[in-house]
């Protein structure tokens, strides 16, 4: 072989396959091991080492033997004579590197069976390395040109023809229509490795193609002076893109939309006319919300946050902002939703007042409103001006004055329940580090064995009082059974509304639920137990029992007031048993 014919070869096939030379060389060298081996008959486990010198095109290659002084297989074993030629200090045991080289090698490795074995190495590394260079590229925005167009999608030519991507049909566009030979930019989605070689996913539809858009149209965003807080998509129809400016002094929508909306057009065009808004980010989640929602001008926005997965926000608009507040279809509502992660209701102004004013004629309400309840009668008199005429237009003033008395309503509530919240956890605290003057009152455990069994049968049975009667002391055996009340019980416990103070229920704000019911106490321990509340109660319960030395869990009978269905219901360890009296 020629002096650069070998160098001449490596850097044509490089430059062919777009690989680097580096990976040519150690391809061509696994050849020649292979050619090596089935030449020489060499095994599989026998380490064989390749040189190539490209500027004179020379190839050696290298195993190691070891030195014995009778060799039995010339394949793994070299003498002790000939092995100090190589190397005079070598001794018998000895493993050594050895020269095998065969005559004519260079020559001989030109035939067609050792082109073909380094041609199928070249494309095994070339799948290889366009595995890795595209897995960096994934979550990149790639440029292709459409190749071609089916029922199940579209294939892509990457690189320069280098590799082809599948586009799959529910990752495009909605109502896109793709034509070979198209230049497109597409979402780089996934990347896999399967025997015939990298299969490359794009999208056209996930929303973080928008964001490296941005990042590519806005040189404030790629040199992070603008952020990009959240993204809602509906591909093919609109986009919410949430920005926030990192220093001060920048406009974050204006960066994004450009001048004369340039920026944001180029992204337009390249999207199919998809819509997208630009929308300040706000730390304030009622502010963010009502700016979410624009193009509709918000009137207020009530937060009512139970846990993180119950977030819901109120919102209420003017009446003729309701159609472009919630979108066609949901639309414009839906997006907000997912952009600001909370659940949003859209109520019109009128549909507000005639939930609140009802509400505020509480005494209380009243009181905690302040100024603001001097708007009642006003708005009460709106309400029924614009309930006469549907298209009646709500003035300037009215809005502002319906906007202060809303916005007072909500804050009087909030308090009281917080007032209320307050309150229950104080009597919570104070039962627990009091214990209860009932357990004082409650006979020995002793008692109820002293009694011989045959006058327990011949003692007639009491019949069960509703309170008395079912209530155990802590030190009750566990088999005792409570026993249920007589169907002419419900006589014997007097109605609600004769026993009991019930304070009147809180309406629910548009469905929210509230919890507040009251509490009542009788001789024994009868109370009103909300959700959360009840199991932070037992526990409590539980673990000052066990701190005691109380081995048994005393029975304890609850009942609860339930202002929605007006009605008693009948607890026992916690758990509802039966509604067992009705108003």
């Amino acid at each position: 072989m020629a002096k650069s014919e070998l160098l001449l070869a490596v850097n044509q096939i490089a430059t062919e396959r777009n690989l680097p030379r580096e990976v040519v060389v150690e391809v061509l060298k696994g050849a020649l091991a292979t050619v090596f081996r089935r030449m020489t008959e060499t095994a599989s486990t026998q380490a064989v080492e390749v040189e190539i010198d490209l500027e004179n095109g020379q190839v050696r290659i290298f195993t190691r033997k070891t030195v014995v002084e009778e060799v039995r297989d010339p394949r793994t074993e070299i003498s002790l004579e000939e092995a100090r030629r190589i190397h005079p200090d070598v001794r018998v045991g000895e493993t050594l590197r050895v020269d095998v080289t065969p005559a004519n090698f260079a020559q001989r490795i030109a035939a067609q069976n050792v082109r073909q074995i380094i041609l199928q190495r070249i494309r095994e590394a070339e799948r290889e390395h366009l595995y890795r260079y595209f897995s960096e590229q994934e979550g990149e925005i790639v440029h292709g040109v459409v190749q071609a167009v089916t029922p199940q999608g579209a294939t892509v030519l990457l690189a320069q023809g280098r590799a082809e991507a599948i586009l799959p049909r529910n990752q495009m566009v909605p109502g896109e229509r793709l034509q070979p030979h198209q230049r497109i930019r597409a979402y780089l989605a996934e990347v896999r490795q399967t025997p015939r070689g990298p299969q490359i996913i794009l999208s056209r539809t996930h929303k973080n193609m928008i964001r490296r858009l941005l990042e590519t149209e806005v040189p404030e965003i790629y040199n992070g002076l603008v952020e990009i807080k959240a993204i809602a998509r509906e591909p093919g129809q609109r986009t919410k893109v949430a920005v926030a400016a990192t220093q001060p002094n920048i406009d974050p929508v204006g960066a994004c939309i450009g001048q004369r909306g340039m920026r944001i057009q180029s992204l337009v065009h390249e999207l199919g006319g998809e819509k997208i808004d630009v929308i300040e980010w706000h730390p304030d989640p009622a502010v963010f919300i009502a700016k979410a929602l624009s193009p509709a001008r918000v009137l207020t926005v009530h937060l009512f946050e139970e846990k993180r997965s119950e977030r819901t926000a109120q919102v209420v608009v003017p009446d003729d902002q309701l159609s472009l507040a919630i979108g066609r279809e949901g639309l414009n509502a839906r997006l907000a939703a997912r952009l600001t992660g909370w659940r949003i209701d859209i109520h019109s102004l009128t549909e507000a007042l005639e939930q609140w004013l009802p509400r505020v004629e509480d005494p209380e309400l009243r009181e905690r409103m302040g100024e603001a309840a001097r708007l009642i009668p006003a708005m009460q008199e709106a309400l029924a001006r614009h309930k006469a005429q549907p298209n009646l237009t709500w003035t300037a003033e009215e809005l502002r004055d319906a906007r202060t008395f809303l916005e007072a309503a909500y804050q009087a509530y909030m308090a009281r329940r917080e007032a209320e919240r307050a309150r229950r956890k104080a009597h919570k605290e104070a039962r627990v580090e009091a214990p209860p003057a009932a357990e004082a009152l409650e006979p020995a455990p002793a008692a109820a064995e002293e009694l011989p069994e045959a006058a327990a049968e011949a003692a007639p049975s009491p019949e069960p009082e509703p309170v008395a009667v079912q209530a155990a002391s802590a030190s009750e055996p566990e088999s005792v059974v409570l026993p249920e009340p007589a169907p002419d019980a419900r006589e014997a416990i007097p109605e609600p509304a004769e026993a009991l103070s019930v304070p009147e229920a809180l309406p629910e704000p548009f469905g929210v639920p509230e919890p507040e019911p009251g509490e009542v106490e009788t001789e024994i321990e009868t109370e009103a137990v909300l959700g959360e509340d009840e199991d932070e109660e037992e526990e409590e319960e539980r673990r000052r029992r066990k701190k005691a030395g109380k081995a048994k869990e005393r029975r304890r009978v609850r009942y609860e007031v339930d202002f929605e269905d007006e009605t008693w219901l009948r607890r026992m360890r916690g758990g509802r048993v039966r509604d067992w009296l009705e108003e």
